[in-house]
């Protein structure tokens, strides 16, 4: 009986819980359905004698009552040590998974995975970086979580695991995924005015598909054209969080028709956004603010080569009006395969 609610899970979802697709979700789901079934026991126990003793010992005409209740050592003892067993096994077996998802197997594949208001991003051993978590089934995954700005916590329900991002330090979690799919990915610790919107997706690939994915972001430009290869960047560096291709405002401005045209600043001042104003803004963000702007964008000097500032360059005037048709060959050629000495 105790089994039944994670049993279902596997098949379509449960009632309380999502469904599992990692080793360590089978030992979570049944130390909380046990606990969940003690609290069910006791409590139906509970308020049957209570009930029971409402009715039993209610106030009937003529009857006063007996003399004050004595004391009862065996009653004492099992409702004491009854407890604490429970307790124990708890206790115990709490414990047990607890140590087990502390310790990660040496065989681990790692990837780091960071924190910022208000994106995730993953970077893997090729330096490839991920706006999505990709990891291959049925082997060992270690997680390696900082933060950029403040707390943050990685949160991935059907795997069962969640973790603290702080600040200043390093965490890590594991584990080994179980069967194919798309799962969602939240932020698990308030993190400002967007910490809603800071969700993602955990995919587990097969090796095969695995192994493409990492051919791809390694070189996110290599056999692209410039233009795609912005577009694509601006997903995987959570630019689409702040700045958005259409028009409508959000934390930043929008990228339609920027390039090209006269941006006003907190100062006071305007200045053309040309591909100088652009590769100042995202190396250093806060030299020129936007007139109506926080200035809560973080540098990516060092996280973006020159290539890869050059394709956003190319992406934000294709969708600008403000640069002529005739100027945007260039854009749709392929870029050049990344050097091995960048």
């Amino acid at each position: 009986m105790m089994m039944w609610p994670s049993i279902l899970a596997d098949k379509v979802g449960g009632f309380w819980l999502p469904e599992r697709a990692s080793t360590i979700a089978p030992d979570v789901d049944n130390l909380f359905n046990f606990i969940l079934w003690v609290c069910i026991f006791f409590s139906l126990l509970i308020f049957t004698l209570m009930i029971w003793f409402v009715w039993r010992y209610r106030y009937r005409p003529g009857n006063e009552g007996g003399g004050a209740a004595g004391h009862n050592n065996t009653l004492e003892i099992t409702w004491t040590v009854i407890p604490t067993i429970i307790c124990a096994v708890i206790y115990y077996w709490g414990f047990k998974g607890f140590m087990r998802e502390a310790v990660d197997p040496p065989s681990a594949y790692e990837i780091t995975a960071v924190g910022q208001m208000w994106k995730w991003s993953f970077v893997y051993p090729n330096g490839g970086t991920s706006s999505e978590l990709h990891v291959p089934l049925n082997k060992p995954v270690r997680i390696v979580l900082r933060s950029e700005d403040v707390l943050h916590a990685l949160f991935i329900p059907v795997m069962r695991v969640k973790k603290d991002v702080v600040p200043g330090r390093y965490n890590r979690l594991w584990f080994t995924p179980t069967q194919l799919g798309k799962y969602d990915i939240y932020c698990a610790s308030y993190c400002g005015t967007q910490h809603s919107t800071m969700h993602t997706f955990c995919v587990v690939d097969d090796m095969k598909n695995f192994k493409d994915f990492l051919d791809d972001i390694g070189d996110p430009l290599g056999g692209k054209p410039w233009i795609e290869g912005g577009r694509r960047l601006r997903e995987t560096f959570g630019c689409a969080g702040c700045h958005t291709p259409d028009g409508t405002l959000s934390t930043g401005p929008s990228w339609k028709d920027m390039f090209g045209s006269e941006v006003p600043l907190a100062d006071g001042t305007t200045v053309k956004a040309d591909e100088n104003y652009v590769r100042e803004s995202i190396t250093e963000p806060a030299a020129k603010v936007h007139r109506g702007f926080q200035p809560v964008m973080p540098s990516f000097k060092g996280r973006l080569s020159d290539r890869e500032i050059d394709a956003i360059i190319w992406y934000m005037k294709s969708i600008s009006s403000h640069v002529p048709t005739d100027q945007m060959t260039g854009g749709n050629a392929i870029a050049p395969k990344k050097k091995k000495a960048e």
